[in-house]
C-alpha cells in the first residue's frame, strides 16, 4: 500500500463531495486507501460518503472527537506506506498525490512533506509552511512586525514569508489540511495529540517530527485550493477561541524547556490580547449592517413623531388659532399636535426600545444572514417590528407616546430599510448581470452539462472554453469553441472582456495561479462547478442566474 489518506468530515457534506472526488482522481496509479471520519455530522455527510463512495473506509463517530481524535482513528488502520491528512474542503489537483509520494520516495530524511496550499483567489495561504512559535517569531507576528517586513529572515520567521514560494524549503512546520507523513516517522513519534481539538495539532505534530530528527518539507510543484474554515463556519466564536487555546497549548507543552529564562506568560498574554483584537475586528464587521440599520431607524422614528406632532409647527398653528379667535371664528385648540410630556429619560426609553424592536425582527428574518439585500424581506421585517412597537406601547401605557406616530415610523422606516437596500440589490444585479461575459475553463462532461444548462438563461453569455492540453485547441463543445489554453488566461480574459470565470473541480486547482495574474486589475467574479451539479440542479427549481449552484469562489472589485 503506497498511501492512506484519511480525511475528517463535520457538516461539510458537498466539500466532502468534491474533495473525495478530486482525491480519487489525484490516487489514480496509486496502492491507496481512503478513510472518511465522520464525526458525528447532521447534514447527511456520512450517508453520501456510504452512498457514492463505497470504496471508501467509513469510520462514524458517534460524537465530535475534533481534528486530532478523529484523524487518530484512522490513523490507527493506516496500511499505507505514508499517510496523507487531508481536509474536507479542499480541491486536490490530479498530479499532487503523486508528487508528494514521489518526493518522498526520493528523500529518505523527510518525515514529512507539504505542497503549494491556494487560498480561493489564488494566493498563497502562508500556513502551508511556518516556523515555529518562538517567542521573538510570536511577537513579531501579533505586533505585525512580520507583515511590516515580509522579506526580513528574523522578523517574518514565522509565516516564512521571506522564502520563495516557488522554490523546495526545509521549513519547521507544513498545515494538516494537507500533509502527508512517512507512516514509519509516524509510527515513531506517535499520533496526533488529542489535547489539540481543533488546530495546531499539526504544528504539534511537525514539532514531535523535528524532535525526533526528521526533516520536514515544502515543495511547490504541485497545489491544493483550500476553503479554509467551512467546517466551523456555523460555530465561528468556538473555533476562534479552539485556534487561540492551540497556541497556548503549544506555548506550554513546548516551550517551557526550551525557554526557561524566558517569561512564557508574556506569551500567553499576547495570545491573549492578539485574539480580543482579533474578535474586536470581527465583532465590528458583523455588527457594521445592525448599527446602519439602527441608524435609519432611529431616523424614521424621529421623522415619524415629528410628522404626529409638527412641533416644528406649532407657533405657526398657535397664531393662526389666535388670529382665527380674534377675528371671531371659534377654533378649538388643537390638542393633538402637544407631544407627551416625557422626561428626558422617558424619551430615550421610547427611543431605545422601539430600536432595538425593530432590529430584533430584522436579525429573526434574516435580514443579516442570506436575506440582507432583500428589500421584500425587509419591508415585511420593517412591519413585523411595527407591530411589536405597538404590542409594547399597548401593555406599557406610561410610555403611549402615539401609535400614529408609530405607524408614521413603520411608513418611514420602509422608505429607509428597505429602499437602501433595493437600490444597492439593483446595483449588484446590475454589476452580476450587467455584462456576465463568462469563460469556463474545463472540457469535462460537467461542463457539457452546464452549457446545456445555461441554454435556458440567455443572460449568460458563454463566450467560450479554455482547455487543458494543446490538442482541444479550436475544439468545440456543446456548440462553444475552445479560445485557448491555461497559460493564456490572463490574455483571454483581457481580449474578451470576460466579467464571469468558471472552473471545475479538475481544474481549479491547476489554473488557478495562471488566472490570478489576469484578474488583479479587472472586476470578475470567479466561481466553480461543482461535480455534482447536475444532482444539485434537481434538487432546487430552477431560480435566476445569481442561484445557481455555482460554488462562489471571489469577487475582486
Amino acid at each position: 500500500m503506497d498511501l492512506s489518506v484519511v480525511l475528517v468530515s463535520y457538516n461539510t457534506r458537498d466539500l466532502l463531495e468534491q474533495a473525495l472526488r478530486t482525491a480519487l482522481e489525484a490516487a489514480a496509479g496509486l496502492q491507496t486507501e481512503v478513510f472518511v471520519v465522520d464525526n458525528a455530522s447532521r447534514d447527511g455527510s456520512a450517508d453520501l460518503v456510504a452512498e457514492k463512495f463505497p470504496q471508501v473506509r467509513l469510520i462514524r463517530s458517534p460524537r465530535n472527537l475534533g481534528f486530532a481524535g478523529g484523524n487518530n482513528l484512522a490513523l490507527r488502520q493506516a496500511q499505507g506506506r505514508h499517510v496523507l491528512l487531508l481536509n474536507t474542503d479542499t480541491v486536490v489537483r490530479r498530479d499532487t498525490l503523486r508528487c508528494l509520494v514521489d518526493f518522498l520516495d526520493a528523500h529518505p530524511d523527510a518525515g514529512a512533506v507539504g505542497c503549494k496550499i491556494l487560498n480561493p483567489d489564488g494566493t498563497l495561504q502562508l500556513a502551508c509552511r511556518r516556523g515555529f512559535p518562538t517567542p521573538m517569531a510570536a511577537f513579531c507576528k501579533v505586533s505585525g512586525l512580520s507583515r511590516l517586513f515580509p522579506r526580513s529572515r528574523r522578523l517574518a520567521a514565522y509565516n516564512l514569508t521571506y522564502l520563495d514560494p516557488e522554490q523546495t524549503n526545509e521549513v519547521d512546520a507544513l498545515s494538516g489540511s494537507c500533509m502527508m507523513v512517512r507512516k514509519a516517522a509516524m509510527d515513531q513519534v506517535g499520533p496526533l495529540d488529542e489535547d489539540y481539538f481543533m488546530y495546531g495539532e499539526d504544528l504539534d505534530w511537525c514539532y514531535r517530527l523535528r524532535q525526533a530528527g526528521w526533516a520536514i518539507y515544502y515543495v511547490p510543484h504541485t497545489a491544493i485550493v483550500h476553503f479554509k474554515g467551512e467546517s466551523g463556519r456555523a460555530e465561528q466564536m468556538r473555533v476562534r477561541y479552539r485556534f487561540y487555546e492551540a497556541m497556548s497549548i503549544f506555548v506550554g507543552k513546548h516551550m517551557q524547556q526550551r525557554y526557561r529564562f524566558f517569561p512564557l506568560w508574556l506569551l500567553h498574554v499576547g495570545i491573549v490580547l492578539y485574539g480580543l483584537g482579533s474578535l474586536g475586528v470581527r465583532v465590528g464587521r458583523r455588527l457594521a449592517l445592525p448599527a446602519l440599520d439602527g441608524v435609519l431607524v432611529l431616523t424614521g422614528l424621529k421623522l415619524g413623531i415629528a410628522l404626529r406632532y409638527h412641533s416644528h409647527l406649532t407657533p405657526l398653528i398657535r397664531t393662526l388659532e389666535n388670529l382665527c379667535n380674534q377675528l371671531g371664528i371659534g377654533v378649538h385648540p388643537t390638542r393633538w399636535l402637544t407631544p407627551p410630556p416625557y422626561t428626558d429619560l422617558q424619551w430615550l426609553v421610547v427611543y431605545a426600545a422601539s430600536a432595538f424592536t425593530w432590529l430584533l425582527s430584522f436579525y429573526l428574518l434574516g435580514l443579516y444572514d442570506r436575506h440582507r439585500l432583500s428589500a421584500t424581506r425587509a419591508a415585511g421585517a420593517v412591519t413585523v417590528g411595527f407591530a411589536g412597537v405597538v404590542a409594547v406601547v399597548f401593555f406599557f401605557k406610561a410610555y403611549n407616546f402615539s401609535r400614529l406616530a408609530a405607524g408614521a415610523a413603520w411608513l418611514f422606516n420602509i422608505a429607509l430599510v428597505a429602499g437602501w437596500r433595493l437600490a444597492a440589490g439593483h446595483l449588484d444585479q446590475a454589476r452580476r448581470l450587467g455584462r456576465r461575459r463568462l469563460l469556463v475553463v474545463g472540457t469535462e462532461p460537467v461542463v457539457v452539462q452546464f452549457l446545456e444548462y445555461l441554454k435556458t438563461h440567455p443572460e449568460w453569455e458563454v463566450v467560450g472554453l479554455v482547455g487543458l492540453s494543446p490538442e482541444w485547441r479550436g475544439q468545440r463543445l456543446a456548440g462553444k469553441q475552445v479560445l485557448g489554453l491555461v497559460e493564456e488566461l490572463p490574455q483571454l480574459l483581457r481580449d474578451y472582456e470576460i466579467s464571469e470565470l468558471v472552473f471545475t473541480e479538475s481544474t481549479l486547482a491547476h489554473a488557478l495561479p495562471q488566472a490570478r495574474q489576469g484578474w488583479r486589475r479587472r472586476r470578475l467574479r470567479i466561481h466553480m462547478l461543482p461535480g455534482s451539479f447536475v444532482e444539485l440542479v434537481a434538487r432546487q427549481a430552477p431560480g435566476a442566474p445569481a442561484e445557481l449552484p455555482l460554488i462562489e469562489i471571489s469577487t475582486r472589485r
